[in-house]
């Protein structure tokens, strides 16, 4: 695009027709790119593990083969014993939701005089009926969706559990290799000023990919243990919910409170006192403690940013998108700061 004399116009058109060009790439060829994405993610998480043996003169195949078996060791723990208790949690839950519903119905009913100040009192309770019936139908649906879902995941990621482990192979094997060849794509002038570019991003996504997914587990081990500890129901399912979405930062406990305080419909007052006060304690943990020693200062994506990146990227690509958001994030934050804010 020589003929835009603009660098910052041209930069944005040359940008905005590349995110074309991909999202249309990404949708053609999803599935590729998922396995892609997650395998690099994983080598990302395992980059301290393989640097560490490496160090210690281990043979760089050896490294690999160890990282492949700690993965596959846990990737057989979750298929044979977490994703079982997930399932004979949701199926309890999945009878139990009509009960749920019954609660609550009576608690709203109770609230009927002070709703009748503002409805109709004849159509107070064929309202509250008739959206409980709504809520109930739909968690059923959910519900169920979730459990055939999970029960179907062993043959839906056979073909993953290969191709996986084997770019991870080859991404912890050569990707010296392969930035290399990366670099023999630019011109001598501008290789050095590329090679800062992709470090920056490079430095990013290690430390907030790493660092993520490190606090999710943390957080939510503690969510689950705590629930367990306070003999609430599904401990395990809010546990896994709030450290999943908590990649989203804080979106996570906020979530599994919602839903903990939901199943702990009925119990003492106190109880629910006592849920509230290990959500607000996670979470200061999470802020105070786990971000800043294990996320550091100045990987430069803002929670805010990843939310946007997630629900835009989801949007557009599903399942991809939100693995790929984080990344794109990074690299047009490098990129708009190198060659928008910065440029004179």
């Amino acid at each position: 695009m020589e003929f835009i004399k603009d660098k910052r116009l041209n930069f944005i058109i040359s940008t905005a027709i590349g995110l074309i060009i991909l999202v249309y790439v990404l949708n053609r060829l999803k599935w590729l790119f998922i396995y892609f994405s997650i395998a690099l993610m994983l080598a990302y998480f395992f980059e301290p593990l393989y640097k560490y043996l490496i160090n210690k003169k281990a043979p760089k195949i050896l490294a690999i083969i160890i990282i492949i078996a700690i993965i596959i060791g846990l990737l057989i723990l979750t298929i044979f014993f977490v994703i079982p208790s997930i399932i004979n949690q949701l199926n309890i839950l999945y009878s139990e939701i009509p009960k749920f519903i019954e609660k609550y119905q009576t608690i709203i009913l109770s609230l009927k005089p002070q709703l009748s100040k503002f409805i109709n009192p004849t159509d107070v309770a064929t309202l509250i009926k008739e959206s409980l019936s709504e809520l109930q139908k739909n968690a059923l649906g959910f519900s169920q969706e979730i459990i055939i879902y999970l029960s179907n995941i062993v043959s839906s990621i056979s073909f993953g559990i290969v191709i996986v482990p084997l770019i991870l192979f080859y991404i912890l094997r050569d990707i010296l290799i392969f930035k290399e060849n990366l670099y023999t794509f630019v011109s001598k002038k501008k290789k050095e000023e590329f090679k800062e570019v992709i470090e920056e991003i490079d430095h990013i996504l290690s430390g907030f990919i790493r660092g993520r997914i490190i606090i999710c587990i943390i957080v939510g081990a503690l969510i689950g243990i705590g629930l367990y500890v306070l003999n609430l129901k599904f401990a395990l399912i809010i546990g896994i919910v709030s450290g999943a979405f908590n990649f989203i930062p804080y979106l996570g406990p906020i979530i599994g409170v919602v839903l903990a305080l939901i199943f702990a419909l009925g119990k003492p007052w106190w109880i629910l006192l006592i849920i509230l006060g290990l959500f607000v304690l996670v979470n200061q943990i999470e802020s105070v403690f786990l971000e800043p020693n294990i996320l550091g200062k100045g990987l430069g994506l803002h929670p805010l940013t990843v939310i946007l990146a997630i629900l835009v990227c989801g949007q557009l690509l599903g399942i991809l998108g939100v693995l790929v958001a984080v990344p794109l994030a990074a690299i047009l934050k490098v990129l708009m700061i190198r060659y928008l804010i910065q440029e004179e």
